[in-house]
């Protein structure tokens, strides 16, 4: 196999001192946005090292340099644009993926050059004085005056770094463009010229010059005036479900007036009119600190204006004063009451980061702007933050409160953490992302109080521990980010908490100074410039947490950074009467051999993921094996008093003894009895009373007889209570203060401990751990009692109130007589129904607390299942009535998402659990289908209600698509997932638009050729990245799907197979073990490898997408990726070029002089001979023979009964070859067909078109497997015999044909079409009786787009004699004349001695097909339609040639340049001529 056709760059040799420094980058861009287009020009002022610097290396991709200045002097440079080199070449298919693939790897991984820049020889590097380098007086070392060089350069193609919305055909939206910033090197130089290596940093000058007014930003456009209104629809309309086709209306005139305004990171400086264009303007920007070059961006559009300074406090303000920093929040119109909803708090938290941390390092302002389509929700430049309009929501809706704070807040925290301080290395961007995230967790703490924070803490430390299996550490984590979105997630989840620990721990130690105490001191010595560029390593970080917490932290580091994975701890308290001491045993599990684990298989959503990670050369191996630090273990003793107890873990198994404080029991019993008197008496807990009465101090609800009766409460059974007043402690709790990330579980600890827990401990964490507890039990009717307590009881936090509730459902059961059901029936009643009736109040969303349990009880309510599979028809029954008598008149907040989530219980409650049908009686199967009727009519109302109502972000109609894919996959509704098509289109809203394709991948609609072509075509076409971002991941999933075999099949219901005998049999058994086998990685690959590497559609669907134009750079990593897994195994470095077969053409005369050219159906198999241009000479050389060689060749085998045609060509004299070697090269058409370019008048002979020497015969039948041609000198022009001889030598003429000179060879009718040498006369040529039609040959003609046709007589020649003949030349037998016309001869009739395998006439006509471009051919008219007979011998008939003669003769003595009339040469009868190129050599002398 030949090598590969591109190699990897050479690296640079660092002896020729390319070697400078960036000091300042100034940027002027003009945008266009009709059309779109951005001209720039980018200034560099760069201070060279050494003197030696000849090139200058900078990055840009899918730009488009037009010229280079250096000091006002012309550089010539290099350019190879990644952008035009990751795409499959015109002609290649799947088979060249890999091509594409190692030139993203050496661009990105092994840094190869993209734009060198040479300097000019007239541009010397001077050294000068320090002080004229900017460097002090007294300064060291060799230094170099500043060059300043200018890039000119064009950009058109907008795949990376900005993008257009609402410039589309058909985009109603206002039109605006933003850059599409990134965290990692590489999308900065697709904007503009520039060091994107992710360290260099440097000062930057922005001028942008953009339209005025928005019509003049569409007044190109074609659609200026007739692009749908956006602002008259209201600022939702891309919530709109269905494109309405009757919207056509164009923008107004005062919309058209609306004012363009640029934001930019730095200062703006002035924003003038263009002087020599009205229609445009001018701003500037500066930002005068360090910052890389991805940290740069704008935005350009309409966007209003909104001062969120105004939400800052009076006492700060004046507290403050000029030194507040002034918020600056932009958007489109009709949403300004949206960005103060939800971006009001952006002021104090500016406030709050600069008071705890450092101050502000761009100026005295931060902006931020929200656009359209961004693929993520917030981007981060230098003093200002590009956000998601998806952010955005109004003051009516709770839901995505939480979200769009702490991704605001996190956009804020990024300018000091993420900007201003940047990561060194890629194994360093932990640091960036964690602690980034940690100052934003610690204003959120002071936003939504200390419980909330402590919530979410523990659900995040759940999250990572289920998420840290078989993940690299930390550190490793920064090579693959840009692998998956899941691998980002998890590195902001898990630094994160692995800050927050360390916080934990820094502060027991010290006391006061913890992980924001590190931040203080890293920012104080990055502004100090302790670190080189403000870039920080995991080092730095070290040494200043072991500084601030006075303590070695190098263990720390190499379990939670440098390690992965989290421990496991079981514990196994016991109490010793004989010490007074608790003895406890911790053991860590996670790497013991001796503990079995299971493991969870491979999930659909995992596999991308771990199978790009192994591509790349990530090996999960095993955990860290024992982790160590100080843990905190709380005992709560009988007294109620808790005992905190540090444990230094230094091992994977450690027993401690606990003292135990409390020197007497209480009786339990004896305390419960007096609390529940003192709560009847009404006691209270203070003064005397309070040594003799403890309260719970939650959950103490209920406490009359009458309410226990009412709500249907239970009480702890004697036996329990028995053991409760023998138990020494209350409870234990391990890991009280969150130092660690871990799972940790407490043996032979009872339930009532935990209840214990749950109802005295104040700490939400332990009380959201007795609720875990509860959760992995059976459903009981206590469990149920304490959580309802919970539930009701409004002084527990909501998130322990919600997650009771969905706890509590799994004691509805039927033995427990639905007492879960009851008690979450009963408490929805209580709070949100008319007092003693089963009507639901107005809803009165402002208590958010309470609005987040009205949509717990539903959602709880909706999971209970009866014993059968199905929901109880009560339950069933009240969800359908609270959707139905939903009312919402006289609230202030929308209840579209509370419509959602009921629309979800009614779906999840006709779903069936169990497998099979269960027999109904036939009173509930008619209750069960009217009311599955009635529900799926209020889901459908809600979905038509939303394509005339639009709702929030189109709530309803994803709500309703999911609850069909869900009624589908259970069967309760017909399999009809085409449905889901026309959500899918284009046109529809993109969050509708991904609904729709999610459910048709989880309903394994992805087996459908249609669908996989129309998926992939969506996502190599559509031009919003958001959508094309997420389109990717609904395609992983899927594709995950195949591999681990979960791929949805539509099943007919079967029959009831209870009781009876399954046999298994082989199939099955395979079936099971290939499930099995694709439970694994490497399982999963080879399934999906097998299931789909012989799929054509998605082989040619993905071709088609890896060619395309409008995908971005990670879009083609991933679909490259996906390549390598499936289609690894049609990587080849070959490439088959397909040609187009050559047709036959037809001609019809017309009359009247005119003929009509068509192509048939019926294609040419065999080639045509080999000519070349003529030469026209000077003088003409005497004829002389050159003797060659020629080695003696068997003849073919003897062929049957030929026809045999002749026609002779008769040519003048042609001029003498020149000097100059034959042309190897020739156009594309001339190699296909092997013809010359023939034109009316011989020009001189292009380079490309000269003639190059003649093969011998063998070597013209093997056409074109010589590689190079053999050269020779051009022989003589010789005059060939009268009749055929022997071939004991040929003369060497040059064709085109470049193949060495080999020994002639006797041809047959299969190699007739390659090009022959020359013979000393033309041979008459046989043909094969049995084929009706004699096989084409080429004409000497390009281009072969006409056909004409030319009536020939034959006769009839014996087989014997034609295949012991050589084939004549291809050329005509040469013979000097006056002009260069060849001479057709009549033919000569066929001897009557000749054999035919079939009776035949002696005159009989044959038509030979000729390839002609229809302008070539002339006009003839005939004289009275005769045909002409010339009396010749048959040994003066030439060889059967493709003839010119038309149907028809020209009118009068008209000549064409090739064909014409010549009258008068023999007799009165005209003469056809015909003019051929022939090169000088292949021009014989007639005798």
């Amino acid at each position: 196999m030949a090598p590969p056709l591109e190699t990897a760059a050479v690296s640079d040799d660092a002896s020729t001192g390319d070697t400078f420094q960036l000091l300042k980058q100034q940027l002027e861009l003009d945008v266009s946005f009709c059309p779109r287009q951005v001209t720039g020009k980018t200034t560099l002022d760069i201070l060279p090292e050494k003197a030696q610097l000849r090139e200058i290396v900078i990055n840009a991709r899918q730009l488009k340099p037009t010229c280079i200045m250096i000091e006002g002097h012309t550089a010539t440079f290099t350019y190879s644009n990644l952008h035009q080199r990751m795409t499959l070449y015109p002609g290649t298919d799947l088979g060249q993926y890999h091509f594409a693939q190692d030139r993203i790897q050496r661009h990105v991984n092994e840094g190869e050059d993209e734009l060198v820049v040479y300097l000019p020889e007239s541009v010397h590097i001077r050294q000068v004085k320090p002080e004229e380098a900017g460097q002090p007086v007294d300064a060291q070392g060799t230094f170099y005056a500043p060059l300043k060089m200018e890039i000119e350069y064009v950009l058109d193609d907008f795949r990376d770094g900005l993008h257009f919305a609402g410039v589309q055909d058909g985009d109603s939206r206002f039109p605006h463009a933003y850059t599409r910033n990134s965290p990692f090197p590489g999308t900065a130089s697709c904007l503009f010229p520039c060091i994107d290596d992710g360290e260099t940093r440097c000062p930057f000058d922005v001028s942008v010059r953009y339209p005025r007014t928005m019509g003049d930003a569409l007044s190109k456009h074609s659609q200026a005036a007739g692009a749908p209104s956006a602002l008259a629809n209201g600022p939702h309309k891309a919530d709109s479900v269905m494109s309405d086709a009757d919207d056509d209306a164009g923008f107004t005139e005062e919309e058209k007036a609306m004012e363009m305004h640029v934001i930019c990171s730095g200062v703006l400086t002035d924003d003038i009119l263009d002087p020599t264009d009205s229609s445009r303007k001018t701003a500037s920007f500066t930002c005068e600190s360090l910052v890389l070059p991805q940290h740069i961006g704008f935005v350009i559009g309409p966007f209003e204006h909104v001062d969120l300074s105004d939400y800052r406090d009076l006492a700060d303000e004046e507290r403050l004063a000029e030194s507040a920093i002034k918020v600056h929040a932009f958007c489109l119109p009709g949403r300004e009451d949206e960005v103060r909803n939800s971006a009001m708090m952006l002021a104090r938290a500016l406030d709050n980061f600069t008071e705890r941390f450092q101050s502000y390092a761009f100026g005295n302002a931060y902006k931020l702007a929200f656009v359209d389509d961004l693929d993520c929700d917030a981007t981060h430049t230098a003093s200002f933050s590009i956000c998601s309009s998806r952010l955005l929501f109004p003051e009516t809706v709770w839901e995505p409160l939480e979200h769009t704070t702490r991704v605001l807040v996190h956009a804020v925290a990024s300018q000091w953490i993420g900007v201003d301080v940047i990561a060194r290395d890629i194994w360093d961007y932990w640091i960036v992302v964690g602690a980034s995230w940690f100052m934003a967790e610690l204003y959120l703490r002071e936003l939504f109080g200390r419980n909330d924070w402590r919530f979410r803490q523990k659900l995040m430390v759940d999250k990572v521990v289920q998420m840290d299996r078989k993940r690299p550490s930390l550190q490793r984590l920064g090579q693959y980010l840009q692998l998956d979105h899941a691998e980002q997630e998890f590195m902001e989840l898990k630094s994160l908490m692995v800050l927050s620990i360390l916080h934990n721990r820094l502060v027991k130690q010290s006391g006061k100074n913890g992980v924001d105490r590190c931040l203080y001191r890293l920012l104080f010595n990055a502004r100090q410039g302790k670190y080189e560029n403000g870039a920080v390593t995991t080092d730095d970080f070290l040494d200043i947490c072991e500084k601030v917490g006075h303590q070695k932290l190098d263990s720390f580091f190499s379990q939670w950074v440098t390690g992965s994975g989290c421990p496991n701890f079981e514990c196994f308290p016991s109490f010793n009467k004989k010490k007074q001491v608790v003895q406890l045993q911790i053991r860590q599990i996670q790497a013991d051999s001796t503990v079995t684990t299971i493991e969870n298989p491979l999930s659909a959503d995992d596999f991308m993921r771990e199978a790009k990670e192994s591509a790349h050369g990530f090996l999960p191996g095993n955990e860290y094996p024992t982790f160590v630090g100080p843990m905190t273990i709380r005992i709560h003793e009988a007294d109620g008093t808790p005992y905190e107890h540090i444990v230094d873990i230094n091992s994977s198994n450690v027993k401690v003894e606990i003292p135990y404080n409390t020197k007497y029991k209480r009786l339990k019993r004896n305390r419960l009895n007096k609390e529940r008197m003192a709560a009847a008496a009404g006691l209270d807990a203070s003064g005397e009373s309070q040594e003799d009465v403890t309260f719970y101090m939650l959950g103490d609800l209920f406490g009359t007889a009458q309410e226990q009766e009412a709500w249907r409460l239970s009480d702890w059974p004697a036996e329990d209570e028995a053991k409760m007043e023998q138990e020494a402690y209350e409870w234990i709790r391990v890991d009280a203060d969150f130092e660690w990330i871990c799972r940790a579980h407490i043996n032979d600890m009872p339930s009532y401990m935990y209840v214990s827990q749950l109802q005295q401990d104040k700490d939400v964490v332990a009380q959201y751990e007795s609720i875990q507890f509860l959760a992995s039990k059976e459903g009981h009717k206590l469990i149920s009692t304490f959580l309802v307590k919970t539930l009701m009881d409004s002084r527990y936090f909501h998130g322990i109130r919600t997650h009771a509730a969905d706890v509590m459902a799994q004691s509805a059961l039927k033995r427990t007589e639905w007492t879960g059901l009851f008690h979450l029936k009963k408490a929805f009643q209580e709070l949100f129904c008319l007092p003693g009736s089963p009507m639901t109040r107005s809803n009165d969303f402002s208590d958010r607390s309470l609005y987040l349990i009205q949509c717990a009880i539903p959602k709880a309510i909706a999971k209970i299942k009866g014993e059968d599979g199905r929901a109880p028809l009560e339950a069933k029954r009240f969800l359908l009535d609270i959707i139905r008598y939903n009312d919402n008149r006289g609230n202030e907040y929308s209840d579209d998402y509370y419509i959602s989530t009921l629309m979800h219980c009614l779906a999840d409650c006709l779903t069936i659990n169990k497998n099979g049908d269960i027999y109904l009686d036939a009173e509930t199967e008619r209750d069960e289908t009217e009311f599955t009727k009635k529900a799926i009519e209020e889901l459908t109302r809600h979905q038509r209600l939303d394509e005339w109502i639009p709702t929030y972000q189109n709530v309803y109609t994803i709500t309703a698509l999911d609850c069909a894919r869900k009624l589908i996959m259970n069967r309760v509704t017909p399999y009809k997932p085409s449905e889901y098509l026309q959500y899918a289109q284009l046109g529809n809203a993109d969050n509708v638009r991904l609904k729709a394709w999610d459910c048709l991948v989880r309903l394994g609609m992805l087996r459908k050729d249609a669908v996989l072509k129309f998926l992939i075509h969506e996502l190599r076409s559509d031009p919003s990245p958001y959508f094309r971002k997420q389109l990717l991941r609904v395609f992983s999933f899927a594709i995950g799907q195949i591999a681990t075999g979960d791929v949805y099949t539509p099943e007919k219901p079967s029959e009831n197979t209870l009781g009876s005998l399954v046999v298994e049999n082989e199939a099955y058994s395979s079936d099971r073990a290939s499930h099995l086998a694709r439970q694994t990685l490497m399982g999963a690959q080879r399934g999906l490898k097998t299931d789909l590497q012989n799929n054509r559609t998605l082989r040619l669907a993905l071709e088609e997408a890896l060619k395309s134009r409008t995908l971005s750079f990670s879009d083609m990593l991933e679909l490259l990726d996906f390549c390598n897994m499936v289609f690894d195994h049609l990587k080849r470095n070959t490439l088959v070029v397909t040609l187009r077969r050559p047709r036959y053409w037809k001609v019809y005369y017309l009359g009247q002089g005119k003929v009509r050219f068509c192509q048939s159906g019926q294609f040419r198999e065999a080639t045509s001979r080999h000519f070349v241009a003529p030469v026209q000479p000077a003088l003409v050389l005497p004829p002389q023979v050159a003797p060659v060689l020629v080695q003696e060749v068997p003849p073919p085998p003897p062929l049957a009964t030929k026809t045999k045609l002749s026609l002779k060509l008769k040519t003048v004299a042609s001029p003498p070859p020149s000097s100059a070697d034959g042309g190897q090269s020739k156009s594309r058409q001339q190699s296909i067909m092997f013809s010359p370019p023939i034109v009316n008048s011989p020009p001189p002979v292009p380079e490309s078109a000269k003639a190059s020497p003649a093969p011998t015969h063998f070597a013209a039948q093997q056409e074109f497997k010589a590689p190079t041609p053999h050269i020779s000198p051009p022989p003589p022009i010789v005059a060939p015999p009268s009749k055929p001889a022997a071939p004991a030598s040929v003369a060497q003429t040059p064709v085109p044909v470049p193949t060495p000179s080999v020994p002639a060879k006797v041809s047959t009718p299969s190699a007739a079409a390659a090009s022959a040498p020359p013979r000393p006369t033309p041979a008459p040529v046989s043909v094969p009786s049995g084929i009706s039609m004699p096989p084409a040959i080429h004409s000497p003609i390009p281009l072969p787009t006409s056909t004409t046709k030319l009536k020939i007589k034959t006769k009839l020649g014996p087989a014997a004699a034609s295949a012991s003949t050589p084939r004549p030349s291809a050329a005509p037998s040469p013979r000097p004349s006056d002009t260069s016309v060849p001479t057709i001869k009549g033919p000569t009739p066929a001897p009557a001695s000749a054999a035919t395998p079939k009776p035949s006439k002696q005159k009989k006509s044959k038509i030979v097909k000729l390839a002609l471009r229809p302008e070539l051919l002339s006009r003839f008219l005939g004289e009275g339609g005769k045909k002409r007979k010339l009396q010749v011998n048959d040994s003066e008939r030439p060889s059967k040639r493709q003839s010119l003669e038309p149907n028809g003769f020209n009118s009068g003595d008209r000549k064409s340049g090739l064909v014409s009339i010549e009258k008068g040469v023999i007799g009165d009868t005209a003469r056809l001529i015909v003019k051929m190129k022939f090169a000088k050599g292949r021009l014989p002398i007639e005798k």
